[in-house]
C-alpha cells in the first residue's frame, strides 16, 4: 500500500516539474519576454535599493569590506560550480579538464545575466560539441536544477523553524524539499555512464545553497543587519526559487523580491536585507570580472556565438540558430532549382 501512494506521489511530483519546466521554457521563448523581464527586474532593485539606502541612513558603508567578501567567496563559488558542471559532463560520458572546466563555468555565470538564458546554452553547447547524448545531458541539468530548489527549500525550512519558531511553515518547506529531492532522484536516467555521481551532485547542490546563504549573511552584517546564520538559512531557496521562474535574467528583481518577503516572514529588516541581497549581486559580479577576463584571453574561448563560423558538426546548435539558416538555404536552393526547370 504504501509502495503504491508512494509511486503515485512520485509520478505526481514529476509530471509538475516536467510541466512547470516546459512552461517556464515557453515563456522565456516569447519574443521579447525575457529583455522586458530584465529592465522590470533591474528598475525594481535599483529603486528599491535606493529607497532601503535612504531610509536605512546608511553613511559609512563598508565598500572594501563588501568587495573582500565578494572575493573572499569567489573560490568556493566557483568550486561548486565547476564541480557541478564537471559531474554533469560525466553523466553524459563527456571529459573535462579542470582548467576547461573553470573557464566554462566563469563565463556561464555571467551568461545567465543575459537577456537570453546563456548559461544554459554554453554549458549544452559545450556537451554538444563532444557528441554527448542529447536526452541524458538535458535530464542531467533537470536533476541538477530540481535538487537546487530542493535542497534550497530544505535548508530554509530548517532555518524558519529554529530562526523564526515557524514549526508548521518551516516543517511545510522541509517535507517539499525532501518530496521534491525524493522526485528528482526518480527522473535519473539509471542508464547513464557514472550514475553513482548523481549522488555527489546532489551534495554540490546542497553546498551551493550554504554558500550563498552564508555569503548573505557576511553582506548583512557589514550593513547591520541583526541576521544570525540560521536566520541567513530560511533564504536559501530565494536564489534556485528565482532562476525556476526562467524569465528574469539570474533571478534578478524575483531573488531580491522573495529576500524581502522572507525577511519579513523571520521579522527580519526587510529594506535592510533588500539591500543586502543587492548589494550581494553586485559584489559577486565584481568579484567575477577577473576570472571572466581570464577565460576570455585565447582566441574561441567564448562558445557564446551563432555566427556561420560555427563548426559544421551536425549535433551542435544553438536555441535553433544555425539549424534554421540551414533550412533557409535548402529552401532556396529548392526554389532556385525550381525556377530553373
Amino acid at each position: 500500500m504504501f509502495s503504491v501512494w508512494r509511486q503515485r506521489l512520485v509520478l505526481s511530483l514529476s509530471r509538475g516539474i516536467s510541466v512547470v519546466s516546459e512552461l517556464s521554457k515557453r515563456l522565456a521563448a516569447v519574443p521579447a519576454v525575457r529583455p522586458v523581464a530584465a529592465l522590470l527586474g533591474t528598475a525594481l532593485v535599483v529603486l528599491a535599493s535606493w529607497r532601503a539606502w535612504v531610509g536605512a541612513e546608511l553613511t559609512d558603508v563598508p565598500v572594501f569590506a563588501m568587495l573582500a567578501v565578494g572575493v573572499a567567496f569567489l573560490p568556493a563559488v566557483l568550486a561548486v560550480n565547476g564541480a557541478e558542471f564537471w559531474l554533469q559532463a560525466s553523466l553524459v560520458d563527456v571529459r573535462l579538464g579542470p582548467v576547461e572546466t573553470l573557464r566554462y563555468v566563469s563565463q556561464a555565470n555571467v551568461a545567465n545575466m543575459l537577456p537570453f538564458p546563456g548559461g544554459p546554452l554554453l554549458r549544452h553547447r559545450v556537451l554538444a560539441n563532444r557528441d554527448a547524448s542529447q536526452r541524458l545531458a538535458v535530464r542531467a541539468q533537470l536533476f541538477t536544477a530540481v535538487w537546487w530548489l530542493a535542497s534550497g527549500l530544505a535548508i530554509s525550512g530548517v532555518g524558519l523553524v529554529f530562526a523564526a519558531d515557524r514549526w508548521w511553515l518551516g516543517g511545510f518547506a522541509i517535507i517539499g524539499g525532501v518530496a521534491l529531492g525524493y522526485a528528482g532522484w526518480s527522473m535519473r536516467v539509471r542508464s547513464a555512464p557514472r550514475a553513482d555521481h548523481l549522488r555527489l551532485l546532489a551534495l554540490v547542490e546542497v553546498c551551493t545553497v550554504i554558500i550563498g546563504s552564508a555569503r548573505l549573511w557576511a553582506i548583512a552584517a557589514l550593513l547591520g543587519a541583526s541576521l544570525d546564520l540560521p536566520g541567513a538559512a530560511t533564504f536559501s531557496f530565494t536564489t534556485p526559487a528565482a532562476a525556476a521562474l526562467g524569465i528574469f535574467p539570474s533571478g534578478i528583481g524575483a531573488r531580491e523580491a522573495l529576500v524581502a518577503g522572507t525577511a519579513d516572514v523571520i521579522g527580519a529588516d526587510v529594506a535592510l536585507l533588500f539591500l543586502a541581497a543587492t548589494l550581494e549581486r553586485v559584489v559577486s559580479l565584481i568579484a567575477a570580472v577577473p576570472v571572466l577576463l581570464w577565460s576570455l584571453w585565447h582566441p574561441g574561448a567564448c562558445l557564446l556565438y551563432t555566427s556561420d563560423a560555427a563548426d559544421e558538426r551536425s549535433s551542435v546548435d544553438l536555441g535553433g540558430r544555425r539549424i534554421i539558416k540551414k533550412k533557409k538555404k535548402t529552401r532556396e536552393r529548392w526554389d532556385r532549382d525550381h525556377k530553373s526547370n
